[in-house]
């Protein structure tokens, strides 16, 4: 069996940072511009800010699901130590993205900066937030929807929701080569970003609504 306080705190954890991402991309689109038509600095950093925890809550999230394989079913192991590998890699290059971006804003100084334009100090931080980003949740959703359908921790469906999740975001991996236009949909920074974030901390919601209605747990009973 498996203590329900492990399972209640992993899924609350999962809640608040789907809270915490509708928080951020919120503050993307809604805030009043400068002059220059960028975001006030203040509003960069809150974003980056809500990024921070996001980023830890993710490590705390990956780390304590990665727990319930081991004791629900250890013979999955390998896949729960690779699902929490790929959750920590977001987590650290997210970190350095926000990194970038912060100090895009102190150099700046009193001049005009958005961190998702070239030429205004987003350039290091592109490739993190598109392609690299998109390639990562691509493999933990197709890794998580994996575990699930060999483990039957939660419904099928969810796995299914997973997959199609983890092609949307590969699709977005090829951005690379295209243009770096926040406008545009298919661009290394354009508007399909949030949406491929919104759709994977979606995933996340999902499974820990699953895992908080749980009170306790052994092999093949969190259906």
């Amino acid at each position: 069996m498996i203590k329900s306080t492990l399972l209640r705190n992993t899924g609350v954890t999962g809640i608040v940072l789907y809270l915490l991402v509708l928080a951020e991309i919120h503050l993307y689109f809604v805030y009043t511009p400068t002059p220059e038509g960028t975001p006030p600095p203040n509003t960069v950093l809150i974003r980056i800010l809500l990024d921070l925890f996001i980023c830890a809550g993710l490590i705390g999230f990956f780390s304590q699901f990665k727990y319930i394989v081991a004791q629900l079913h250890p013979d999955h192991i390998r896949i729960g130590d690779f699902l929490f590998s790929c959750g920590l890699a977001f987590a650290i290059v997210s970190l350095i993205a926000d990194a970038i971006q912060s100090g895009s804003i102190w150099i700046a100084n009193n001049k005009p900066v958005n961190p998702t334009w070239v030429g205004y100090g987003a350039e290091g931080a592109l490739l993190i937030y598109g392609p690299i980003n998109r390639l990562l949740n691509t493999i933990i959703l197709f890794t998580g929807s994996t575990l699930i359908i060999k483990t039957n921790l939660f419904p099928k469906w969810t796995a299914v929701l997973g997959y199609i999740f983890a092609v949307y975001n590969l699709a977005f991996v090829p951005t690379i080569f295209f243009m770096t236009t926040p406008l545009d949909f298919y661009s290394v920074n354009g508007w399909n970003i949030p949406i491929a974030a919104g759709l994977f901390f979606l995933w996340i919601l999902i499974i820990s609504v699953f895992l908080i209605g749980k009170k306790t747990a052994g092999p093949h009973a969190l259906i």
